[in-house]
């Protein structure tokens, strides 16, 4: 038994995901709408990922009249393909309708933070199967979050990384899709990816020369400079916001500011984290240490941050 394994209650109906592990008799499993519940670890089965296949609701099941059996008409783009599997529960898969190979993490928002759900690497033109979420995607507090990585074969280059939060609604899911690599028929959401920004020369000349100008450190990062700065101090968020809610929120603008840099080529990011009891500080560390478009990063200004800062070179 382990985290992320699809079981069935044996003394309900209830089906879930694991989500965690409880010392070793008790796990803990979300069902429908993200409830998250108890149960001795002997009173769970695992589920077979191919049950649905094997034993199917319907003996007759027919296709969906809304159904498109041509694969060609699904534009270019990057999908995530949802097949319902039970009331609550979505067998997903990652589409990568372009010519470039992506690799991909997908994370949710939860309580204690933002939690892993699925990566890998999808080639051109296919699919790959990412296992079982909730329906708790459609909840806007547990959004999911796709991390992108582009490789292109062609110009053997990596475009500058992405990180895209989905706003899934059930209303999305309508007509399906036949798709040829899965051969199966599902409801399909594009993943958007971000645009570049557009800089406004004349506003950014007006701005630079206003008697009051000063470096923002604590919002968007200056688009003219080849050293970027982002503010991650709480004292500049609400103070409505829960502890798991502000670590959530920082890490959401670590990941925009360092996107951001890459978007604008510049040369170094400092991110003010600070001290605290280090978790805001280890967390970033450690995904900068997976990061290959970075040189070396290092602590930044002790003698005015001490190991509250630290700053990125591309």
């Amino acid at each position: 038994m382990k985290i992320g394994n699809r079981v069935r209650l044996l003394r309900g109906t209830e089906e879930g995901i694991v989500v965690a592990l409880k010392g070793k008799n008790i796990v803990e499993v979300e069902i429908e709408d993200g409830f998250v519940i108890p149960a001795l670890i002997n009173e769970v089965v695992i589920i077979d990922k191919n049950e649905h296949e094997k034993f199917p609701t319907s003996q007759n099941e027919s296709p969906s009249p809304h159904s498109e059996k041509i694969y060609d008409q699904i534009p270019p783009g990057l999908y995530l393909g949802l097949k319902e599997v039970s009331g609550n529960q979505y067998q997903t898969f990652f589409i990568n309708q372009l010519n470039d190979t992506i690799l991909f993490s997908i994370c949710q928002n939860e309580k204690n933070g933002t939690i892993g759900k699925a990566y890998g690497i999808c080639d051109s033109f296919d699919s790959k199967e990412i296992g079982v979420l909730t329906s708790s995607i459609f909840n806007s507090s547990k959004k999911l979050i796709v991390y992108l990585i582009t490789y292109s074969e062609q110009t053997q280059r990596n475009k500058p990384p992405q990180s895209i939060e989905l706003d899934i609604d059930k209303g999305m899911l309508s007509a399906k899709k036949y798709i040829e690599s899965i051969d199966k028929e599902i409801y399909i959401l594009k993943i958007e990816e971000k645009l570049p920004k557009k800089i406004d020369a004349k506003l950014l000349k007006e701005k630079m020369f206003e008697d009051n100008y000063q470096s923002n450190i604590s919002g968007e990062p200056n688009l003219q400079s080849t050293e970027q700065t982002i503010d991650l101090h709480v004292d500049s968020l609400s103070s409505n916001m829960k502890s798991h809610e502000i670590l959530t929120h920082q890490l959401n603008e670590f990941e925009k500011a360092y996107d951001n840099a890459l978007l604008v080529s510049a040369e170094k990011l400092k991110i003010i984290h600070g001290i605290g009891a280090g978790i805001l500080r280890s967390e970033i560390h450690k995904r900068l240490s997976s990061r290959a478009e970075i040189k070396f990063y290092e602590d930044a200004d002790k003698e005015k941050f001490g190991f509250g800062s630290t700053i990125v070179y591309f």
